[in-house]
């Protein structure tokens, strides 16, 4: 199963564009590109873990990277970049070999299909919201942030998730949710695209943002997930949906001890896709 790395990134100059920073990346040796995003909104905030940068630092970059040769520096990012970096956030997750091979083409179809019809579920929501989107419900400024973006990028928006889970069944209940989640996702456009387990670096030299190398397993994140939308407002009608939250409320909050849910935009998309 390979390693790859997932960095969270701030960047020294705030008018430093992002896109000239990953096409810089993608001509370097060693490195492959595999998602390359603009974050856009935390949806959902963590609550113990890494608080502190997660909710503390702008971040002007997700990058998904998987090494092509042999690693010798503590970051798969080359030195030559390393300058234009003032914060980062690392872990490292392994993907089965599966879901890679074939993530270019599924990527691609998914980006470029037809959206499927909104269920109207958002329509009765504006008018009865939750105060908070903390437990993936739809709240105002989550609706607010959705108007905005929707004017901005009526386009597929992807969705990092970190996941901590209780233990030990937590796992075990995220994935009856992630079952439940397919057909309920599917019909607005919803696919989880990669899902990789945290994995622990190497060695001490290569160390990922968790506090401690020896950190045990129970007290850092478990899980990541990349998730596609035709757009946010798609998001937001599944988080809408009565089908949505009985799943929400059966196994995902119950399997749930912290998380981190980060609405981003895709460099490709915002360059090359048609408006819906």
């Amino acid at each position: 199963m390979p390693a790859l790395t997932l960095h969270l990134l701030a960047f020294n100059d705030p008018t430093l564009d992002a896109k000239v920073f990953v096409n810089q990346l993608k001509v370097s040796p060693g490195v492959h590109v595999v998602v390359a995003s603009r974050p856009r909104h935390v949806v959902v905030q963590p609550t113990t873990l890494d608080t502190n940068p997660l909710l503390t630092q702008r971040w002007d970059l997700m990058l998904l990277l998987q090494p092509t040769q042999q690693q010798q520096q503590p970051s798969i990012i080359p030195s030559s970049l390393q300058s234009a970096i003032s914060a980062e956030y690392r872990i490292l997750a392994g993907i089965p070999s599966k879901l890679l091979t074939s993530f270019p083409e599924r990527d691609a179809n998914l980006k470029h299909q037809a959206p499927p019809p909104l269920t109207g579920s958002l329509d009765e929501i504006r008018r009865s919201s939750k105060e908070s989107s903390q437990n993936l419900e739809v709240s105002p400024e989550l609706l607010a942030f959705m108007d905005k973006l929707t004017v901005e990028h009526n386009k597929p928006v992807t969705m990092l998730n970190l996941l901590h889970f209780h233990h030990p069944d937590g796992k075990k209940n995220y994935f009856q949710y992630g079952q439940a989640f397919i057909p309920v996702a599917g019909k607005r456009g919803g696919n989880a695209k990669l899902v990789g387990n945290v994995v622990k670096p190497p060695s001490a030299a290569q160390n990922d943002s968790r506090a401690r190398y020896d950190q045990p397993e129970q007290e850092w994140w478990n899980e990541i997930s990349i998730v596609h939308y035709p757009s946010i407002r798609h998001f937001c009608d599944m988080l809408a949906g009565a089908d949505y939250q009985q799943i929400n409320e059966k196994h995902r909050l119950k399997a749930l001890r912290d998380t981190f849910l980060l609405c981003t935009t895709e460099f490709d998309v915002e360059e090359g896709r048609p408006k819906l």
